[in-house]
């Protein structure tokens, strides 16, 4: 799939080549490109030569709140509609399964079914991106793979394989899967003898966020403080409370810009935290989102300001939701390099 230009479509149909039940096969449509961009026609055809083709929809975060509009879209037309995406939650998943839109993710997870070619296919990757290091060799998804990924853009290179491996706290091997899969995609410059000289971090972060969604970082509740994040803030930090900040009020804070009245952190217990703190479970309109991490990388090079303690800025960028404000951050961190990228 290499002649297909979006990166998440390609890798995505790239993934489902693999896992196709054997005799089938997967290949571009010459029908004309579809709208949105993101889109496109494939043929998966079968062992008896019979074909279907189908409309792929590729996102590269879907929520419960977007599969009606998804749902809309593809109802227009009559062929097999599929989504891609880097992950899709259960809750998404399910609600794909109730409209009848076949899916798969970065993450292992599939349930395709079209019935014109005989073909079933059902796979559960777990409810989080795998955190085996094998994925790390053609995406960063996964969460060994995201340790590297995040320790290449904290650090100031040049420095040894072994040495970034030590920081990300992966194992040499992850570290140099990793790092060759960005060398093809020409993130990643090295010297012969193999030591990392230059590093596109802007690329790679674009690439993780990508490939691991803030959704796939850990389970998440929705809460609200009705006395207010100031109040709220106020307490947390001499409370001792284990914590991490993270999205936008990281970025206010590293950047000194307003943000949103509005809390992202991880935490290591979620009922514990909301019962210290006074949060209530809401369904909207909540002011604090609290994150289980899924992987205590997370608080790896986090920092403390004022009593409050902030994720990396790498974690920091990764985690804005918002693609307007990922690229604003991203431009911010371009321009004050020395200000956060660690020697």
């Amino acid at each position: 799939m290499a002649s297909v230009p979006d990166p998440l479509l390609r890798d995505g149909l790239e993934a489902l080549a693999t896992v196709l039940p054997r005799g089938y096969s997967l290949a571009p449509s010459n029908l004309p490109q579809p709208s949105p961009k993101g889109d496109a026609w494939v043929v998966i055809r079968n062992k008896s030569k019979q074909n279907a083709i189908c409309l792929v929809v590729a996102r590269r975060r879907v929520e419960p709140r977007d599969l009606g509009p998804i749902a809309a879209h593809v109802a227009r037309i009559r062929n097999p509609a599929l989504l891609v995406s880097p992950y899709l939650s259960p809750p998404v998943r399910e609600r794909l399964r109730g409209f009848g839109i076949g899916y798969w993710d970065l993450a292992g997870n599939a349930k395709i079914a079209i019935g014109d070619i005989e073909l079933r296919l059902e796979r559960d990757g777990g409810i989080s991106p795998s955190k085996g290091g094998d994925r790390g060799t053609r995406s960063l998804c996964g969460e060994m793979a995201g340790r590297v990924a995040r320790a290449l853009v904290d650090l100031r290179p040049p420095y040894p394989v072994a040495s970034l491996a030590e920081q990300a706290r992966v194992e040499a091997s992850v570290a140099s899967r990793v790092i060759a899969f960005l060398c093809e995609s020409g993130t990643i410059e090295r010297k012969p003898r193999g030591q990392i000289e230059k590093v596109d971090w802007q690329e790679i972060l674009r690439r993780w966020s990508l490939d691991s969604p803030f959704e796939s970082h850990g389970e998440n509740a929705t809460l609200v403080s009705s006395r207010g994040l100031p109040d709220l803030l106020a307490r947390l930090g001499p409370s001792g409370f284990l914590h991490a900040i993270t999205g936008e009020l990281a970025f206010a804070q590293l950047a000194c810009r307003p943000a949103r009245d509005r809390l992202v952190m991880y935490v290591d217990d979620l009922a514990a935290a909301a019962n210290q703190f006074g949060l209530h479970p809401v369904e909207e309109g909540g002011n604090v989102v609290l994150v289980k991490p899924a992987d205590r990388s997370v608080f790896h090079r986090s920092y403390e300001k004022d009593g409050l303690r902030y994720v990396s800025p790498s974690l920091m960028a990764g985690d804005l939701v918002d693609e307007g404000l990922f690229e604003q951050a991203l431009d911010w961190m371009a321009k004050h390099e020395s200000a956060w990228r660690l020697g």
